[in-house]
């Protein structure tokens, strides 16, 4: 009989990452047989999908009570699945509102395995145990992670950041510009707000207000931006559509080579600060939550930081502006004296290569997938 193997992301990051597991893990294990919930990347590599995840996923805790019954009713549907197809093993990742309850249901009378680790380091310390008793392995993309697993006891293994596994641009900055249609003399500053709708919806105008400003500041600037395909196009453009005076291009490139082409970025918190900065792109982070979401985090959260690239660093890199702290003249006015000051401009990108030596090598995908294979079973045997 074939390798099963379940699998749970609810989140559009967590859909690229586990497409890209589910490659390699195919490599060694062509015949394997993959269902759980995920997304259209998910679905392409071959999962079965109980549910498309990336339809609802929520933004902060407000967002999820609004969709409680509906998470509740494919949380059940999930593991009944588990309990009735009975698979080799479960992969979950990263979202541990959804993974941890979901683990703690499980209680390892299937081997799970946890990759992309909940920041426990964000949250406090109290998840570990809870971890340690439903978790069978935690793979972890972070150097650091490991080290508080172990001094834990817990079963973990770092296998590198999957962002590196794609970073690999085979264009000139030069050559992407040229088919963004931007000259030389243009300074492109990208407006990324998120791949959430209501993400976009929240900080999407605050972004297109601070350009405003800096079209006065800079008349050579030029603003990019990059839809999220999760995103519903109308809840983009209604938002583009109130702002005709400034000069916005929506990039229909990937991703990759749309922030390789940029002078500066605005970001939304998220993977995507982590993949700038590994592009050697300067930005600032910006991100509003609901106000509950807001006022739970500032009590619970013990990092001084909400970007990823302070928090490997150990200091502020990059310059955050949170729910009220977000002025868009203030932005404006930093971003200019960033452009403005080779110095301050060039440190950035000094640090950012700093940040990447912290993640290890490439094959992140291929060392989890590898991980995951321990614990399939084919033909009776491992």
């Amino acid at each position: 009989m074939p390798a099963k193997l379940f699998i749970i992301a609810c989140e559009p990051s967590g859909d690229s990452h586990g497409a890209s597991l589910i490659h390699e893990l195919k490599k060694i294990h062509p015949g394997v047989i993959l269902e759980g919930l995920g997304g259209p990347q998910m679905e392409k590599a071959g999962v079965k999908l109980l549910y498309d995840m990336t339809t609802i996923s929520a933004l902060g805790l407000g967002d999820v009570l609004r969709q409680y019954f509906k998470y509740l009713g494919i949380f059940n549907q999930a593991l009944a699945r588990v309990e009735s197809w009975k698979p080799d093993a479960i992969v979950v990742i990263d979202s541990p509102a959804f993974n941890l309850r979901f683990a703690k249901k499980i209680q390892k009378k299937v081997p799970l395995i946890y990759y992309i680790a909940p920041q426990i380091w964000a949250w406090g310390m109290r998840r570990i145990h809870a971890i340690k008793k439903s978790v069978t392995k935690m793979l972890v993309i972070l150097p650091f992670e490991k080290t508080l697993y172990d001094q834990a006891g817990a079963d973990s293994e770092f296998v590198g950041h999957p962002l590196l596994d794609h970073l690999h641009p085979n264009q000139s900055k030069e050559s992407i510009r040229e088919r963004l249609s931007l000259s030389t003399s243009q300074i492109a500053i990208g407006l990324l707000p998120g791949s959430r709708s209501r993400e976009v919806e929240r900080i999407f105008p605050l972004m297109l207000e601070t350009a405003r400003h800096l079209k006065t500041l800079i008349p050579q600037a030029v603003f990019i931006t990059q839809p999220s395909a999760n995103v519903p196009t109308e809840i983009f453009d209604s938002i583009l559509n109130r702002y005709p005076d400034i000069p916005i291009q929506k990039s229909a490139l990937p991703m990759q080579a749309t922030v390789s082409a940029l002078d500066f970025a605005l970001i939304a918190s998220g993977t995507a600060t982590l993949e700038t900065a590994l592009l050697g792109t300067p930005f600032f982070l910006l991100y509003k939550a609901s106000w509950s979401t807001y006022f739970l985090g500032k009590h619970l959260i013990r990092v001084p930081f909400l970007g990823l690239v302070n928090l490997l660093a150990g200091r502020r890199v990059v310059p955050e502006f949170i729910q009220n702290d977000i002025k868009p003249k203030k932005i404006a006015e930093e971003v200019n004296r960033y452009l403005d000051d080779r110095t301050l401009y060039e440190e950035m990108k000094k640090d950012f290569l700093e940040v990447r030596k912290m993640l290890g090598e490439s094959g992140a995908s291929r060392r989890a997938a590898l991980a995951v294979s321990q614990f399939l079973v084919v033909s009776g045997k491992k």
